[in-house]
Formats: C-alpha cells, structure tokens, sequence
C-alpha cells in the first residue's frame, strides 16, 4: 500500500520531481536476459543487478511483494527474498529482491519485474526485467558400451549427455572392484583379469553402462642369466628368468630339459648335471603367450684338472701344482698354461722343467713345448696302453720362475683348452673336454734368506741354499735373497748368515 501511494503522491508532484530526478543523470531502460537452466536445478536471478540499478536508488516496504509475472504459474517454485541495506548515517534502503527459482518442468517459459527506481527518494522509473528461462533436463546419456583394456592399464570413459546444455552431476560405479576401478571422472583402473560393468548416473537417474573386460598383460619376451655353459657331472647351476614386460600380469614360467639323461632342472631352475652331453634347459611363459629362452648346457665328466694358488717373490722360482681329479680311466690328457707376464716356466737344458707325480710317474711321460709368450703346451701320454691311476691326487708340477720387475700384488694363472681322452667298456676311447681351471699367482716383497719363498726365514731355505751351492737346483729358490752379502755369489757366506738370521744373531 506504502508503494502505490508513493506512486500516487510522486504524480502529483511530477512537476517538481522531474527536475530532482534529472539530477540522477541516469536512465534504467528495459532489458532481457535469455537463460537456459535444468529440471529440478534451482538458480537465483536478481532483477534489479541484471538492470544496473544500484541498491540505494531503491525503496519499498518490507512487506510489498515484489512485482513480477511468470508466463506459467506452475512452471517454478519461487522464493523471493528482500535485500536491505543500511548506509552510514543509519537510513535503510528498502527492498531490491532476489528470486530463487526450481524449475518443475521443461519448456520455455518468461519472467518479467517491473522495478522502480528512485532518487533520494522520489520516485523517477520503471524498468522491466525480462527472463526468457528454457528449462530442460537429461534425457539420455550414451557411451560405449564395451570397452577392453589390460590389468594395471587406464582408460577414460566420456559420455555424451542429451540434452547437451542440462547441468547434471555425474556418479560413476564399477560393479566389481577387484576387477576395476573408476574415479569421479570417468577414468578406469584395470585391476585384475575378469569382466566389470561400469555405470554412469546423472542427478535424475537416467543412467548409460559399459561392460569392461580386463585381459592379463601377456609375456612379451624372457631372457636368462645364462644362455651356454659348461658343467661337470654333479655340477649345479642356479638359471634366473627374467619375464618382459615388467607389467605382466603371470611371469610364472616352467622349466624343462630337453634331454635328461644329461641335466635334469627344478621347478625354481636350478639345473644338476647328470651325464655328459649336450642339452637345452628352457623356461616357458605360463601365460600361453608361447615364450620362451633357453640355456644350452654342456656337460662333462667329472674327469679334469685343477691348478693350484701359489705365492712367490719377484725374481723367485717355485713349484706350481696341477691335480688329476679321475673318476674314470684316463689314458692321456693335454692342456695349455696362461702365465702373466714376468712369469714363465723354467728351462733345464732347453727342456720345460715339468714332472709328473704320484703313480703316473711310472705309467706316463710328458711332452711340453712354448706356444708364445705366455703361453705353454703339455701333452701327457701313456708309456703303452696303461691308463693312469684311480687314486686321486695323481697329476703334475710345472717350475715356474717370476722375473724381477713383477710387482707385488696377484695375477691369474689357467690351464685351458684342456683334452682327456678316457677307456670306456672294451677298448672304447673318448675324448671329453673339461672346464677350464684358473689359479692366483700372489707377488709378495722379497725376505733376505727366505730362498724358497714361503715368507719366513727357516732350515727349510738352509737345505735348499745348501742345495743350490752344490748345484742340484732346488725346485724354489729365490737366487737375489740367498746373495745376503751382496757380492753376486751364492756361497757358503749367505748360507752362515741364513743360520745367524734363524739364531737371531
């Protein structure tokens, strides 16, 4: 009622008020606003900021209603709310109004306002708020409706929503989560191999699925520590798989030997030689991917030599020791020794000083020769058609002497290329070729005295002093420690100050 006779009053006046109201130098013309919301969303609209008009240029009464008209009644549930605001010097500004409308239907539908305005008080306007409001709402939502993808992989599902302009919060579920996942946006986690629906629910129901099927991620390649090798009988090897892609969902795989007459394999890959021959162990992807590497095996008999650490000085000689491990009947066997260099075999006479031991001393004869520098030949054969011992420990020594200028420290020492030739039943021969053996030469700082080498001076270098001065060449001796008095000599001299150094004089 205050309004309308604010109204009235204000025409009455018109003549006066026209010039204050010219004083506003502004002018609030009608206007509309085209809006497209969706069913059930609620939205607000204030009329009087979409016009522009400030919050002080308006007045009322807390209790006017607020002056608007919707094209349908039924179309919004309407809350209106009244704005008021207080200045500085404490006058209230009555009320502009905000709507909050919740669409109940889809369609079109108009809301207008008619809004005074005012300028310090008077009455100068009315402009026209005009919404045309389109209401629409999800219909539909369409995806793909099968998708396939691997375990640990991601995948983005994007649904297409009709109608395209509705605002809508999407929910997103998987059916089984032990098979995949899916996040708030859509995006899928491959978990494990199996089948999952996923579905997606937008704020009124309406819902799209997606069958989603989860495949292992299959074997691609496998590699193994070692792909050829040597063994003996009794021999174990420990053989790794490693399975390509690291991803794979199975990099379980089985071993097999494809003869196991020669080496047999475990469920974990390890492989025991079993007889002499050659065999391939392979490991299988158990995916069905039809992978697979394989190891080729060779094995021999236990039959084979062995070289032994030794320590010497620089400038020293000492005994190297070969061993004969038989386990069968060997007739005869060759090798080729590696030295470092500094380091040769000792000649007697132009002859390579090289002895057999133990009963193959009466049963056999060696043949020796230099190949190159560093490298040395011995060939050991019968004497007639006697086969060297069973026992163990047979084998050979071969004198080594190390030059002056060797450096302390360790070298490597092999026997290699190594050929035996074994009786079987009746008078059958075969040749088998053993592992090759490697043995540390360990260089250490010359002992005045200690002649032989073994690091303490003791009777030992004595008798082999003792030896040397009546020329019967000790297999060890280091000639630069046993010349204690320095003269270039070996006599009776440095043998009394060996004594003296044992006596402690």
């Amino acid at each position: 009622m205050i309004k309308y006779m604010k109204r009235f009053i204000g025409l009455l006046l018109l003549s006066f008020f026209i010039p204050v109201c010219l004083l506003a130098a502004v002018n609030y013309s009608n206007k509309t606003i085209n809006k497209t919301v969706t069913l059930g969303k609620s939205f607000t609209i204030t009329p009087y900021i979409d016009l522009g008009i400030p919050q002080n240029a308006m007045t009322g009464s807390a209790e006017d209603a607020p002056d608007y008209i919707v094209s349908d009644a039924s179309a919004f549930s309407i809350v209106s709310t009244p704005v008021f605001t207080v200045n500085s010097q404490g006058n209230k500004f009555y009320p502009a109004y905000k709507h909050t409308l919740t669409p109940q239907k889809t369609g079109f539908y108009t809301f207008s306002q008619v809004v005074p305005w005012y300028y310090n008080w008077y009455e100068c306007g009315d402009a026209v708020m005009t919404y045309n409001i389109t209401v629409v709402d999800v219909t539909s939502i369409s995806m793909a409706s099968t998708m396939f993808m691997y375990v640990g992989s991601e995948e983005l599902l994007v649904p297409t929503i009709a109608h395209v302009d509705a605002e809508t919060t999407l929910t997103w579920n998987s059916s089984n989560t032990s098979v995949a996942t899916v996040s708030s946006e859509g995006r899928i986690t491959g978990i494990s191999v199996g089948t999952t629906t996923i579905t997606v629910t937008a704020h009124n129901g309406v819902s799209a699925k997606c069958v989603v099927t989860v495949n292992p991620v299959m074997t691609s390649g496998i590699t193994l520590n070692v792909t050829e090798t040597e063994m003996v009988v009794g021999e174990k090897l420990n053989l790794t798989a490693t399975v390509a892609p690291s991803n794979a969902t199975n990099k379980s795989v089985t071993w097999s030997s494809t003869n196991e007459a020669v080496a047999v394999v475990s469920e974990s890959g390890q492989v025991t030689a079993v007889g002499s021959g050659t065999c391939q162990v392979k490991a299988t992807a158990n995916d069905g991917s039809g992978k697979s590497a394989s190891c080729l095996i060779t094995v021999e008999k236990n039959n084979k030599l062995t070289v032994t650490d030794m320590t010497q000085c620089s400038g020293g000689r000492g005994v190297l020791n070969v061993l004969l491990s038989d386990e069968e009947t060997i007739m005869g066997f060759q090798f080729d020794l590696q030295l470092p260099t500094g380091v040769t075999v000792a000649e007697k006479d132009g002859k390579l000083l090289a002895a057999l031991t133990g009963n193959a001393v009466n049963t056999h004869s060696i043949s020796s020769s230099k190949v190159s520098d560093g490298l040395y030949r011995f060939v050991v054969t019968p004497q007639g058609s006697r086969a060297i011992s069973q026992a163990n420990g047979d084998g050979m020594t071969i004198t080594i002497d190390v030059a002056d200028n060797v450096a302390v420290g360790t070298y490597t020492m092999t026997i290699k290329d190594i050929e035996m030739t074994v009786k079987k039943t009746g008078n059958v021969y075969e040749d088998i070729h053993p592992k090759n053996s490697t043995a540390t030469l360990t260089i250490t700082e010359a002992v005045m005295g200690d002649v032989n080498g073994d690091g303490r001076v003791s009777v030992t270098d004595v008798i082999s002093m003792n030896s040397y001065i009546l020329e019967e060449e000790p297999a060890q001796f280091i000639r630069k420690v046993a010349d204690l008095n320095g003269d270039g000599k070996v006599t009776i001299t440095d043998l009394v100050q060996v004594i003296d150094i044992i006596l402690g004089r």
